[in-house]
């Protein structure tokens, strides 16, 4: 008779308060959105897909249960058999989801069996790391993952500095931890017994005596504590913030026939009179008239064109007034600008030269930092009337922020 293939089952740990957490409104940060979706999501998703996890009991509070519940239904996390209410620590919450997993799985839990326990709030759990610590679980009896300590380790009284340890002896714990079903009803069992409070599973696995193997986890694997792993967590997912909008504007002269003697060049607000004036009703100054698009266009507001004309009326020709006109619609919707990108395509003037020229201007006219201004040109191979001297063309990208 051929043995039995043995099973995985994880239990993943959602029956915290979020007490440390300042940004839950909800007063639960695993239903906090990212994406469109509660991060408790991307945790379920992290482990129902892995192909080594065959069955999963998630253990929850009873102010986030039907929450979860509805949230499993909808994306049908189909490994998921069952959702427990947790207890008032995180050990109790560890062994109502073990009990459940015992339930289930009736008398067919063989010794060399995985459990592994897994935080909620450690959405992304890479697939190499939960298949190592599975691995070595299966090999060492338990294992669990994290991250290498890279400051320096003081301890510390309530008033002084104690010691310095060497930080390459200390590990920081993420989940998933894990551990043969042996071990862990064996750790379990005498940490009810010793009323051990664990923090973690390897603290229980420890205290039978249990060398616990460690696997390095992937950066992204860390747990949302604080508002700013929320709004890391966010960056990665690719999440736009409520507070960032950008813009794309673009802006083309050509230039006029011939260089009079008072004529110049205006090009980011500096005055070039080695160069022909650009074509325009104002100072044809591309960058500039590029860049006013760009932030009327994040501000959903009109195209150049349509102040353009009432300023020339007025005799304004100075580009730099349109700018102003702009930034203080922005400053109105409460914007500021973040930064800015420039593409120039022309083949005179040499834009690399005079580009430091170009970024002090307009860092004194945007109030930005020159290094929160880039700018790049091409000649385009001469393919175009730009890249053959007859006219300048500027793209522009802005981004705000509230």
């Amino acid at each position: 008779m051929s043995k039995s293939p043995s099973m995985n089952y994880a239990i993943i740990l959602a029956a915290g308060k979020s007490e440390r957490f300042s940004g839950a409104k909800s007063g639960d940060k695993l239903l906090l959105p990212v994406d469109g979706k509660p991060i408790i999501y991307y945790t379920l998703t992290s482990l129902n897909d892995h192909p080594e996890i065959n069955e999963i009991v998630v253990v929850a509070n009873k102010q986030n249960k039907s929450k979860i519940e509805k949230t499993l239904d909808l994306y049908k996390f189909s490994k998921v058999k069952k959702v427990v209410l947790g207890g008032s620590t995180r050990q109790e919450s560890v062994q109502k989801g073990f009990s459940a997993i015992e339930k289930m799985a009736k008398k067919s839990l063989s010794k060399s069996d995985i459990i592994l326990a897994h935080n909620g709030a450690n959405p992304l759990p890479s697939l190499k790391e939960i298949s190592e610590v599975i691995k070595k679980s299966k090999t060492s009896g338990a294992a669990i993952c994290g991250h290498k300590v890279t400051s320096t380790m003081k301890e510390i009284n309530a008033t002084h500095i104690i010691k310095t340890h060497d930080r390459n002896k200390f590990f920081a714990a993420q989940t998933p931890q894990s551990a043969t079903y042996e071990v862990f009803k064996k750790a379990i069992t005498n940490a009810q017994k010793k009323k051990i409070n664990a923090t973690d599973e390897a603290m229980m696995f420890e205290a039978i005596g249990q060398k616990t193997a460690y696997v390095h986890s992937h950066d992204h694997n860390f747990k949302i504590t604080m508002n700013a792993d929320y709004q890391k967590l966010k960056s990665i997912l690719g999440e736009k913030p409520d507070d960032f909008i950008v813009g794309i504007g673009q802006d083309s002269h050509e230039f006029e026939a011939s260089k009079s003697a008072k004529s110049h060049l205006t090009l980011g607000g500096i005055k070039i009179p080695t160069e022909p004036k650009l074509k325009a009703n104002s100072d044809g100054d591309v960058i500039l008239h590029a860049l006013f698009n760009a932030i009327s266009q994040a501000l959903g507001e009109k195209s150049l064109g349509f102040y353009a004309d009432e300023k020339v009326k007025e005799g304004i020709k100075d580009s730099k007034k349109y700018i102003e006109l702009i930034l203080k619609k922005a400053h109105k919707q409460g914007y500021k600008l973040n930064n800015v990108g420039l593409m120039l395509e022309c083949s005179h003037p040499t834009i690399d030269p005079i580009s430091h020229k170009i970024k002090k201007s307009l860092s004194d006219l945007l109030s930005l930092p020159q290094a929160k201004i880039g700018i790049t040109a091409t000649s385009g191979e001469a393919l175009t009337p730009f890249g053959k001297g007859q006219a300048i063309q500027c793209f522009a990208i802005v981004s705000l922020v509230k």
